[in-house]
């Protein structure tokens, strides 16, 4: 059931919001998702496509922040990443600072299939919210802000 609208006369309060929240963000992670994978192709999984996106996002990350990102064990992991190096997507590189470690960076040929796949992704998006007047829009993205101040990661 739908929560009720704020009203002048009501206060918003940050529990009806985290409400709202709740409410909204599965159906669009689940539509996310479903662009995503309309443009992932062939050559790769949905999970290899997140890792490639965690790697992405994370450049020198480890095969154990790969792992606990999607939730996997480390063999699983690890075996997901040299696919992806033997795809030439991925790059291991030695860790400067402790030659043990491994830190993944994307190629060049990574960077293009990922930004490929998200290109595709947001025409997707674009078309759904092409149905939307200005004002609409321009709400969304005023939320969206509020969102990301609140919740973006702090940069590595």
């Amino acid at each position: 059931m739908p929560l009720p609208r704020p009203t002048p006369t009501r206060k918003v309060s940050a529990g009806d919001s985290a409400s709202e929240v709740l409410e909204v963000i599965p159906a669009v992670m689940d539509a996310l998702r479903n662009a995503m994978r309309n443009h992932v192709g062939e050559q790769l999984s949905v999970p290899q496509f997140r890792c490639l996106q965690f790697i992405g996002q994370r450049p020198g990350a480890s095969v154990s922040a790969v792992a606990a990102f999607l939730g996997v064990a480390l063999p699983t992991a690890s075996t997901m990443v040299d696919r992806l190096v033997r795809a030439g997507a991925v790059e291991p590189r030695t860790a400067a600072e402790d030659r043990r470690r491994s830190q993944l960076h994307l190629t060049e040929a990574g960077a293009a299939q990922l930004a490929q796949i998200r290109l595709g992704a947001r025409d997707e998006l674009a078309h759904v919210l092409d149905t939307r007047s200005a004002e609409e829009l321009r709400t969304l993205r005023a939320g969206l802000a509020v969102l990301r101040q609140v919740f973006a990661a702090p940069s590595p």
